[in-house]
């Protein structure tokens, strides 16, 4: 599994009261709270960790689908199925080296995610994750509404953690906003174990990030206010 379906880290003036109004609703008072001061001065994610060591379960999908990586020809694909991602971005994460693993739909997009080996940029908490040699950091899943309680990103997430153990990779790295209980459910169940939290403190300019790693996990280096990477 994967870190859970992402949505727009940022609230944009117009849509702003809109937003404000469904996560209310859906999430509480507890969750608007901590979207709003991460608009302002305080963000943080929950850090998760999956061992490639540890026995990769059989999963079920309730609809047929095949997995792959997107290749740079289909990256007009991509931007019909995220219209919303910026494709110098795509384009750029593909040339670094970083891997888009998909699933389709009788040929159409249904489902993707990135993997990322060496560093990578983290927006939302405004640094770099470096990694070691033998670790994947996974990152912006997003499976379309529609299909999202079919085991989907279950099934993706078993060839990825297959071809990464062939590989002699070691750890899966991942984050997840707190508030999103269902994704913390999700990458629980997929196998990941929690392994800390990493906040971001802003005030005007000024920036600290605060990883805070539990006892016994590798440490994870950030490198703040890195030079921005996909």
């Amino acid at each position: 599994m994967s870190p859970p379906e992402t949505s727009e880290y940022h609230w944009r003036p117009g849509s702003a009261v809109r937003r404000a109004a469904e996560i209310l609703q859906s999430e509480g008072p507890g969750a608007l709270w901590f979207r709003i001061l991460g608009e302002t001065v305080y963000r943080r994610m929950v850090l998760f960790e999956r061992y490639l060591e540890e026995p990769i379960e059989e999963v079920a999908c309730d609809a047929a689908v095949t997995i792959s990586q997107l290749e740079m020809g289909e990256l007009n694909e991509y931007a019909a199925f995220r219209p919303s991602a910026d494709a110098a971005e795509t384009r750029s994460r593909l040339e670094q080296g970083h891997q888009c693993w998909v699933a389709r739909q009788q040929g159409a997009l249904v489902h993707a995610i990135w993997a990322a080996t060496g560093s990578a940029w983290i927006r939302y908490l405004d640094c770099e994750i470096r990694l070691a040699p033998d670790e994947v950091y996974i990152y912006e899943s997003y499976t379309l509404p529609a299909l999202r309680r079919l085991n989907i990103n279950a099934v993706r997430s078993r060839a990825m953690t297959h071809y990464f153990r062939e590989r002699s990779f070691f750890r899966l790295l991942a984050l997840v906003m707190p508030e999103n209980p269902a994704g913390i459910r999700a990458t629980i169940g997929a196998g990941y174990h929690h392994a800390g939290v990493i906040a971001l403190v802003k005030i005007g300019p000024w920036r600290r990030v605060c990883p805070r790693i539990a006892a016994g996990v590798r440490p994870v280096p950030l490198n703040p206010r890195a030079p921005a990477r996909a």
